[in-house]
């Protein structure tokens, strides 16, 4: 299991079946859902800035980095699926988006729940976009709206992960 830092009196804490790969760092003021799968070098910071909130059914896949300015919080709501070396950084992402590799998601955003923020692209501070956007673009705007909910992207982990992922000593 990856490594948990308390910062001050805050500690990290994760839900049932959730998975933290050995890599993986939390720090502080940071609560994660049941059966969330957080990736290799991923690093969530809750520290004096606090509070993170992650929902249950989250991935957050390899080196994302999570992170937030102080007088804010970053939620992360069930279902969303966090692309490898993305940066998301003080916002709100709605259930069921997926957040492609590389996108960076700034401070006091709102991604609205079933969108997709491609990969590459940067959601600037402050913004909101609503539910089922596609986002796409530097800096990000809404190019498409989703009729359904957006699929598994391939490049995701099958949604039984928590389930099938063991570590292995050797």
């Amino acid at each position: 299991m990856g490594t948990l830092y308390a910062y001050r009196d805050k500690q990290p804490v994760l839900g049932a079946g959730t998975v933290l790969f050995d890599s993986a760092e939390i720090t502080g003021d940071v609560v994660v859902g049941d059966n969330t799968l957080i990736g290799a070098g991923v690093k969530i910071i809750g520290d004096s800035h606090g509070p993170v909130r992650i929902g249950s059914r989250v991935q957050i896949l390899e080196n994302a980095v999570l992170h937030l300015l102080p007088d804010n919080e970053l939620v992360i709501e069930d279902d969303v699926v966090i692309g490898p070396g993305a940066m998301i950084h003080g916002c709100t992402i709605g259930q069921g988006t997926v957040v492609e590799p590389a996108a960076i998601v700034c401070d006091f955003s709102t991604v609205g729940p079933e969108s997709i923020v491609r990969a590459g692209v940067c959601v600037k501070q402050r913004d909101t976009q609503p539910a089922r956007s596609v986002l796409d673009g530097f800096p990000a705007r809404a190019v498409d709206t989703l009729a359904e909910a957006p699929g598994r992207p391939g490049w995701a982990l099958p949604s039984d992960a928590v389930d099938v992922i063991h570590r292995i000593d050797r």
